[in-house]
């Protein structure tokens, strides 16, 4: 009996620091993306997509780290703050979930991704940045 509690004990233990982790990343739609941007004053917010992706639009103050890079991981841990909130996005929200999940493996407090990415953010009509072409006549 005594193994037995302990097997349940162990194993409780294991699936509970799972699921703190897994509470790490949230997946926001739109609407609430936006509002928790609005309410940081100086947001994180990283876009995963490419350099050409992202001097097309993106959400103002993001700053550009490329998931398929082989150094996004030495970028995020030398750009970020663990003990901030990470918004995170990209296109659809694939790449962001998947960036969403190397951030908290990497044990980042709270990492909100943009569910849908940048493309449901469009539809619902809100702004995006362009890069500056100023002298590119």
């Amino acid at each position: 009996m005594k193994i037995i509690l302990k097997f349940i004990l162990v194993l409780a233990l294991i699936f509970s620091g799972y699921n703190m982790s897994a509470q790490t990343i949230s997946s926001f739609n739109p609407e609430k993306f936006r509002f928790a941007l609005s309410e940081e004053e100086n947001p994180q917010i990283i876009d995963v997509r490419t350099k050409a992706e992202f001097d097309a639009g993106h959400i103002k103050d993001a700053i550009n780290i490329d998931i398929n890079k082989i150094d996004f991981q030495k970028k995020v841990v030398k750009k970020l703050q663990k003990d901030r909130i990470v918004y995170v996005y990209c296109r659809t929200g694939i790449r962001s979930l998947r960036a969403a999940k190397i951030l908290s493996n990497l044990d980042f407090i709270r990492i909100y991704n943009l569910e849908g990415g940048l493309e449901a953010w469009e539809k619902h009509g809100y702004p995006t940045k362009k890069k500056n072409n100023k002298g590119n006549l």
